[in-house]
């Protein structure tokens, strides 16, 4: 029988030897090794954050967090660390969905028939 985790760790192991992840994680290291890079990240990363707890708990967005995101949005479009990240990112995100694509079309095609 086999056993599906291994294949997962397989599969795992295997993305860390893509260019995508070694985009990704050369995009990291530039933002951990440039002090503004790394403080303007973590900015963005709290705001984010912030951001997905008021919509998560069904509140209005506040008129000052949508201030602050726009001025930091700006200063983020301005650092070329950051922006190769987002990029990288975006690269790295588009290869785990095809990937999930290809795991879930065995699931998809159990329910053909159903659905047309």
């Amino acid at each position: 029988m086999i056993n599906i985790y291994d294949s997962a760790n397989q599969v795992a192991a295997d993305f860390q030897k893509l260019d995508e992840f070694k985009a990704l994680e050369n995009a990291v290291n530039a933002v951990k090794n440039n002090e503004e890079s790394a403080a303007l990240f973590k900015q963005m990363d709290e705001m984010q954050t912030k951001i997905i707890n008021s919509q998560t708990e069904g509140r209005d967005f506040p008129k000052d967090l949508e201030e602050d995101y726009k001025k930091l949005n700006e200063k983020v479009q301005k650092n070329d660390q950051i922006l190769q990240l987002l990029q990288a990112e975006q690269a790295v995100s588009k290869t785990i969905e095809d990937v999930q694509k290809a795991i879930t079309k065995p699931i998809n095609d159990l329910y053909d028939g159903l659905r047309n």
